[in-house]
């Protein structure tokens, strides 16, 4: 029985140390039409500046451009995906909301953009993590 009890323990903490090393963290930008912008690193290993973040209004979506640096002098494999939220805070549609790789040279500042699938977004979250293929 304590031999039983001693194998839980090892394999749960095996467990836990495996879910740990999966997860990813993750930088995240939040910003609104108004051009307000926050990054928030969360612990994050991402090695990106963000430069410049804008926003307007075309045909009556928002479109957000984030200009990033890569802090890395090699080449660099990230992902990000962006969500959108209505005046309220409600997400907008979040089934078209996909990780969409990025892959960045030694220094390289890259623009990515982004338009918000119906006109009820008023706000927006762009996630940015490393790549698994990293």
């Amino acid at each position: 029985m304590k031999f039983r009890n001693l194998a839980f323990a090892f394999f749960a903490s095996l467990g836990t140390l495996f879910l740990g090393a999966c997860s990813t963290s993750v930088m995240e930008v939040d910003g609104s039409s108004e051009g307000n912008s926050t990054v928030n690193f969360k612990n994050s290993p991402v090695d990106v500046n963000v430069l410049d973040t804008r926003s307007r209004f075309v045909g009556g979506l928002l479109q957000v451009n984030l200009e990033l640096e890569s802090g890395r002098s090699r080449t660099y494999r990230l992902e990000y995906k962006f969500s959108w939220y209505d005046s309220a805070g409600m997400e907008v549609d979040s089934a078209r909301s996909a990780w969409i790789p990025l892959y960045m040279n030694g220094r390289e500042v890259k623009t990515i953009q982004g338009l918000a699938p119906n006109p009820s977004a008023k706000s927006f979250k762009i996630r940015i993590r490393e790549s698994d293929d990293d």
